[in-house]
């Protein structure tokens, strides 16, 4: 490039006759379309702008709910599996692979423009428009804000969660509420109301806070109690369910009490004893290395004998031993622990119906399905969009999970317990609920109500699947009042939940129940031994395959 500065016309000394300087134009400029670089180089190709068709590609993969890596990545593997030995020509090509700080801001342009302002007055102006337009789109409430002594509270209780309240008798018996971070760039807090049934773990409510004080979350249950149906909790309402299982946080089970007075609240024996391990962990306690797994040893007998005699036992040896009493900080400490032993000795919960659960595990594994599946390891951009997903994108994968289970297409990872050691022929049938089992040696006999799916074993006596009530389902052929397998009452029951449809009629029937209806008159046309199927249709070679 050539750059010439010349004089005015208007000065003297200038004897120029170019036009151009009478104009005004004082600068000459000459391009010499030259480079004096390699065009063709990685260093070159790395320098040029991203194309127009990559940018939609990015925010095609953006809509599918790519994280910016993610898409990059499945960039970089698409072009790889085209090119094949030519891949390293195009990867150094910005304008077809772009840089990982182009993504991002892109990312975060489009977002932008879909959720507005990330924090601040705006933000809560256009998340009370967005969920607005989530309850007419659901043609009811299903999400609601409320603004309480500056904290922003949001709860939600979208419809497959409101059937899930009506259809699912485990909701009004035992519910889990855990909650965790790190998922917005504002960092609220979500926290989740679960409860199980033969799926697993499934949503009851989600609440999102700026804070964990104990005003805050006790107005966010309050609100979220406003959007239950008129059968939440299983008919329970207001009241709450029955049982309700947290970790130990005082503001949380302090709100719960408090919007829930009548539920009895319980410990996680996971959180429990791992926060007796960081104590332990803690240099400030001064508890010796060695020492520590034999004092958290002696502490988790108090979590899981089996009687109240027994707990009494244990906890006066644990005071009498000669290791406890080398730190009479464990042992105030333990005692402290102690007096709250209501909440979670398993042997002081067995008039609880609890199914046998004792930790909050459906919680904890929701959690990663949200962090995993919905926001796909990424933070959301702001709140509204946070919220959105929890609407969408967790709702679907419940509606996807539920569908499967309804389709027989989940495999059980837990079988039924085996009933090899129960002398079956020794059942005795009280009535058409009750049944009396004998035990392995047959010195023992265990009741068994069918009606609540519970028996007198250990095991058997929260609610939980024991081998006496598997025996009496096999032997006699009864429904369970919660059932642990497939049946087409149960699947019929989450498609709906599902769906919020019926179910069309005989879609889940069982094959091993199904007899073939053959026609007493066969006209001209039939084939003898050809069963008429359920759509109408000719038979498939799926059908032919089957006879």
């Amino acid at each position: 490039m050539t750059v010439v500065l010349k004089r005015s016309t208007e000065d003297r000394r200038s004897r120029s006759t170019d036009r151009h300087l009478g104009e005004g134009y004082l600068l000459q400029v000459k391009w010499n379309n030259n480079h004096n670089h390699l065009l063709i180089s990685a260093d070159a190709l790395r320098k040029r702008d991203v194309s127009k068709e990559t940018v939609e590609r990015l925010s095609d993969l953006f809509q599918q709910g790519q994280s910016p890596s993610s898409a990059l990545d499945t960039i970089k593997y698409d072009l790889q599996e085209e090119k094949g030995d030519d891949y390293f020509l195009v990867a150094a090509d910005r304008s077809i692979v772009p840089d990982p700080g182009f993504c991002y801001r892109l990312y975060y342009k489009i977002f932008a423009k879909a959720y507005g302002v990330p924090s601040g007055e705006g933000m809560a102006v256009d998340l009370q428009k967005r969920l607005d337009a989530i309850n007419q789109e659901h043609g009811g409430r299903c999400a609601q804000m409320e603004v309480k002594d500056g904290q922003l509270i949001v709860a939600i209780c979208t419809p497959v969660m409101q059937r899930v309240h009506a259809a699912v008798q485990q909701s009004g018996e035992l519910v889990f509420v855990d909650s965790s971070g790190n998922c917005d760039r504002e960092n609220h807090r979500i926290f989740l109301l679960m409860t199980h049934c033969a799926v697993g773990g499934v949503p009851l409510g989600v609440l999102i806070t700026t804070s964990e004080n104990t005003p805050t979350l006790q107005a966010g249950f309050t609100l979220l109690k406003g959007l239950l149906p008129p059968d939440g909790f299983f008919g329970r309402g207001m009241e709450g369910p029955q049982t309700i299982m947290t970790d130990d946080c005082a503001a949380l089970r302090q709100s719960l009490h408090a919007t829930f007075p009548t539920s009895r609240l319980l410990l996680c024996t996971f959180h429990l004893l791992q926060a007796m391990w960081r104590w332990l962990l803690d240099s400030h306690n001064k508890i010796v290395k060695e020492d520590r797994p034999q004092l958290l040893t002696e502490f988790r007998r108090l979590v899981y004998v089996s009687t109240e005699g027994e707990l009494s036992a244990a906890y006066a040896e644990l005071n009498n031993g000669i290791l406890a009493k080398k730190y009479p900080n464990f042992l105030k400490h333990v005692a402290k622990v102690y007096g709250r032993r209501e909440e979670w000795a398993l042997c002081l919960r067995t008039h609880l119906v609890t199914h046998g659960n004792n930790t909050n595990n459906y919680v904890e594994s929701a959690m990663k399905v949200i962090k995993d599946n919905v926001l796909h390891r990424l933070k959301a951009y702001n709140l509204s969009q946070l919220v959105d997903f929890m609407v969408t994108r967790f709702e679907d994968y419940y509606i996807r999970r539920l569908t499967d289970f309804a389709n027989n297409r989940v495999v059980r990872r837990q079988p039924r317990p085996s009933t090899s050691d129960v002398d079956c022929q020794r059942i005795t049938r009280e009535d058409d609920t009750n049944f009396t089992v004998p035990s392995g040696s047959g010195t023992t006999w265990y009741h068994v109500n069918t009606s609540l799916s519970v028996c007198t074993c250990a095991v058997g006596v929260t609610g939980a699947n024991c081998k006496h009530q598997n025996a009496v389902v096999c032997t006699f052929n009864v429904n369970e009042a919660i059932p642990a397998t497939s049946t087409p009452q149960l699947r019929r029951m989450f498609h709906e939940i599902a769906s919020g449809r019926p179910t069309p009629e005989h879609w889940f029937e069982s094959l091993a129940f199904q007899t073939p209806v053959m026609e007493e008159h066969l006209g001209d046309g039939d084939s003898a031994g050809t069963a008429p199927t359920l759509s109408g249709e000719p038979p498939s070679h799926q059908d032919e395959a089957s006879r």
